[in-house]
């Protein structure tokens, strides 16, 4: 199971709460993938299509709790790469429609009876926070997904590509639009500080997050705290991992560097050794090139531990370089 599908799993088992928070999360799933159809007569039907089960669960009891209806669930096989099964929960064209739509401001009727449909965040979930997350859950059940936090970091909701509900006997007009939608969605985003954008993909609309820490944000916002808390820990094991990474690159950069340094050191008093001899050396360039040549991958700071008296990093490097600067001029002599 996709780390989306467990999220949608935990969500749907999520106490309802009071009937507006069960309105305003049922809108939200209904203004992201519901289809409305309008029949021959002016009846109008609405149908709720989605792949995951728990999602269709959910919406079967929001609308059988709100509105004391059974909706119909029908089970579809579809076959793309492989087989795949879609839940559509409908409601049959009736009267029921019309209240359930109404009801959740998505329908409204103008004093000639004609039918209006918008698809925006009604303006009394506006107004209070519980609301506004309720909403957003729903959309997110309806047509959210986020990747796997071991990979990316990625949110996001895909408009339903929709038609327009026909209009028969002057009666409906209008359309579930999913661009009004979605940037309405993002309008309840910003309220929590939330950086999300809104393109268009093909033929779908598009509202996504791509920060790791607008992903949580909104996670926390929707209740999904399990996921939540998975995702922090898999964020922080990932920034560990990446700050011993980086650490260890570092100190390998470093032992590099040391390596190569010693590599020369020790070849220049070799050098001196061959053409020179060592003993004919200062005494404090003597003691260095003997630490250096018994100790060859010793730090600065562990040969200058090993004089006597010890000296400081400063003071080896000085001695060093006088030894490379030795053997440079008696290769120069010759």
């Amino acid at each position: 199971m996709t780390f989306s599908a467990l999220l949608k799993k935990d969500l749907s088992k999520l106490a309802f709460g009071s009937k507006e928070l069960q309105r305003a999360e049922l809108a939200g799933i209904i203004g992201a993938i519901a289809v409305v159809a309008v029949d021959e007569a002016g009846g109008m039907s609405l149908g709720v299509k989605t792949e995951n089960p728990s999602v269709a669960a959910r919406c079967y009891q929001l609308i059988k709790g709100l509105y004391l209806i059974k909706p119909k669930i029908k089970i579809e096989k579809t076959k793309k790469f492989k087989e795949h099964r879609a839940y559509l929960v409908f409601v049959e064209a009736s009267a029921d429609v019309t209240r359930i739509l109404e009801d959740l401001k998505i329908l409204s009727f103008n004093q000639a009876g004609q039918a209006f449909f918008t698809n925006q965040v009604p303006e009394n979930i506006k107004k209070k926070i519980p609301k506004i997350k309720a909403y957003i859950r729903g959309a997110f059940l309806g047509c959210g997904s986020v990747s796997n936090p071991e990979k990316t970091y990625h949110l996001e909701l895909v408009g339903k590509k929709t038609q327009a509900p026909s209009a028969h006997n002057g009666r409906a007009s209008g359309t579930l639009d999913q661009s009004t939608y979605l940037l309405s969605v993002k309008t309840l985003l910003d309220k929590f500080d939330i950086k999300s954008n809104l393109i268009h993909r093909k033929s779908h609309w598009v509202l996504y997050l791509k920060e790791g820490e607008s992903v949580v944000n909104f996670l926390n916002v929707i209740g999904a705290h399990r996921g939540l808390l998975e995702m922090e820990n898999i964020r922080i094991v990932k920034e560990m991992r990446n700050d011993i990474n980086r650490q260890v690159n570092c100190e390998t950069a470093n032992l590099n560097k040391t390596i190569v340094a010693s590599y020369d050191q020790v070849a220049a008093i070799l050098y001196l050794k061959d053409t020179l001899g060592l003993r004919n050396l200062p005494k404090n360039l003597y003691d260095i090139a003997e630490v250096r040549l018994n100790y060859p991958d010793a730090s600065i700071k562990e040969l200058g531990q090993r004089l006597d008296p010890p000296v400081g990093k400063s003071g080896v490097y000085h001695r060093l370089r006088k030894l490379n600067q030795l053997a440079e001029e008696m290769k120069m002599k010759k």
